[in-house]
């Protein structure tokens, strides 16, 4: 009996290795991905508070006592911004938000502050 040896491999092996190599390379790059978005994100802040500045004809910022000023959600103080421009047409109304202070990431900054001796 004579053996007769192909030059190609067998093709179930073939496909077995290229599944292994295409999961390998599927993970490679959703580790990267993940990695690279991790370092790419900022974080999204949102304002503690929000307070209605109220400007007269002239452009000057004015206060006024029986007005209230001060929101916790940018949907009241917008609301509240409708109705006041009812109630006082002569006078203009914007919203200023105030933004806590951003904090450095952690892990970062472990690693660059560390001493190098």
């Amino acid at each position: 009996m004579l053996m007769v040896v192909s030059p190609y491999k067998d093709p179930v092996e073939i496909q077995h290795m290229k599944k292994f190599v295409d999961k390998i390379v599927t993970g490679f790059f959703v580790f990267f991905f993940g990695i690279l978005w991790f370092c790419s994100t900022q974080y999204y802040v949102k304002p503690k508070t929000h307070q209605i500045a109220i400007y007269d004809v002239y452009g000057k910022e004015i206060s006024q006592n029986q007005i209230r000023t001060k929101f916790s959600t940018l949907e009241v103080a917008q609301s509240y911004i409708k109705e006041y421009q009812s109630t006082f047409p002569h006078l203009s109304f914007s919203i200023k938000s105030e933004f806590p202070e951003m904090r450095k990431r952690v892990m970062f900054s472990r690693i660059l502050k560390r001493d190098h001796r």
